[in-house]
């Protein structure tokens, strides 16, 4: 299969049957000149630079938001923070992320997706310090929407560049993309572990980290690829689902849901429910990012012989199962088994739909990727506080189920993506 899903010309049968098997030579010449004629061309050296600083931009945009991730114990003993200032203080980061989403879009259409990410990266990776010298609640909670809306111009775009990599390229490879951002976020997380291990206050650590990332994203950003001609034409300022995103919209919110889910549940489930030591219930988070990593790394080669429908079908059946496994045998071996499934199987849905989203319109993917990813957030930001009740009102093992419930609807949604 290619990677639209429609049948290689290679291999399609002639008027006289399928060439090699009694077709006349003529027929078998036509049907391989154009087959040859449809291989996409080798890259261009331009093209593969293009390729290495996207993977450096998506790096660099991981490893900054594991800087902060993993020294928020550092920055609550700093300000001597309750549980409670704490969770209003990152009130700023889920309202930062979702408010930014349909402005970014149609900044993307009217300005580019290059001017777009240097501005976003600024904003994002200049707000990493300033993280750390906030004085109290209120302006922690104001930086950090700053910092979350900077993430987010620099993710909408980002993705639109990897799209323009990809469409150049003539075959899938936004999954690598996505994985270099996981990569990033293991760098960022060892780099704050060992910060924090060392004594080093998050001042310095998180000062020295901004300016290396803006240097090294400075250098990615000098290769990127400009925009198409038409991507700056005026358009509609918010970027809005419109009819045909509705579909990836939702496979978007199933599948970031599963990971808000993953990430806020994950370790709880272990140790609550399976009866996990501290240590294991951790490295299922361990696992599960492990897993992520893997299925993006695997995601190109796969999807390029099945096709986005057939690929996020598959998807969702291997998570269906993880969550299965983990929820119906309450092990710590189960459970630790059921997460890598689940890893592998959410890693690359997001690539995937934004891939497909960037197609419903391609001199403008920009908007079409911020509002399948506004969709989608929805379902990251409210996936554990819905969890969270449904624990209270019976047990973590039946809310657990949500997840299965899930991956049930991105099975039926993903046949639709054949109609968009």
């Amino acid at each position: 299969m290619s990677p639209s899903g429609s049948e290689d010309p290679a291999f399609a049968a002639g008027p006289h049957g399928p060439a090699g098997a009694g077709g006349d030579r003529t027929t078998r010449l036509a049907d391989a000149g154009r087959a040859a004629e449809e291989r996409p061309a080798p890259p261009t050296k331009r093209l593969r630079a293009a390729r290495v600083a996207v993977c450096g931009v998506f790096f660099v945009t991981g490893a900054a938001f594991a800087t902060w991730a993993a020294r928020v114990p550092a920055v609550q003993d700093r300000l001597d923070l309750s549980a409670g200032e704490l969770a209003i203080a990152l009130v700023g980061l889920s309202t930062g992320a979702f408010a930014g989403l349909p402005l970014v879009g149609g900044l993307v259409a009217r300005w580019g997706s290059r001017r777009v990410l240097i501005g976003g990266a600024a904003v994002y990776l200049g707000a990493l310090p300033l993280i750390a010298v906030a004085p109290g609640v209120p302006l922690l909670t104001v930086v950090l929407a700053a910092f979350a809306c900077g993430n987010t111009a620099v993710d909408v775009a980002m993705n639109t560049q990897a799209v323009l990599v990809e469409r150049e390229y003539g075959r899938p490879i936004l999954g690598g993309f996505h994985a270099m951002f996981s990569l990033g976020g293991i760098a960022g997380a060892l780099v704050g572990s060992a910060a924090a291990a060392a004594g080093i206050g998050v001042g310095g650590h998180f000062l020295v980290t901004a300016v290396v990332l803006a240097l090294a994203g400075a250098v990615a950003m000098a290769a990127l690829l400009p925009d198409p001609p038409d991507a700056s034409a005026s358009g509609p300022l918010l970027a809005l689902p419109t009819r045909g995103l509705w579909v990836p919209g939702l496979i978007a919110f199933c599948a970031l849901m599963g990971e808000g889910v993953m990430n806020d549940w994950g370790a709880v489930y272990l140790h609550d429910v399976t009866g996990s030591s501290a240590g294991t219930a951790a490295a299922g988070f361990a696992v599960f990012s492990a897993g992520m990593v893997l299925g993006r790394l695997a995601a190109d080669r796969v999807r390029a012989r099945t096709g986005d429908t057939r690929f996020v079908l598959g998807c969702a059946v291997l998570s269906a199962v993880g969550a299965a496994v983990s929820i119906a045998l309450p092990t710590p071996e189960a459970g630790l088994a059921g997460y890598a499934l689940l890893g592998l199987g959410l890693a690359a849905v997001i690539p995937v739909i934004f891939s497909y989203a960037a197609r419903h319109d391609p001199l403008r993917p920009g908007p079409s990727i911020a509002a399948v990813s506004a969709v989608g957030y929805v379902g990251f930001l409210a996936g554990p506080p819905i969890m969270g009740g449904i624990a209270e009102a019976t047990s973590l093992r039946v809310a657990m189920l949500v997840l299965v419930a899930l991956m049930a609807a991105m099975t039926v949604l993903a046949p639709r993506l054949r109609r968009g």
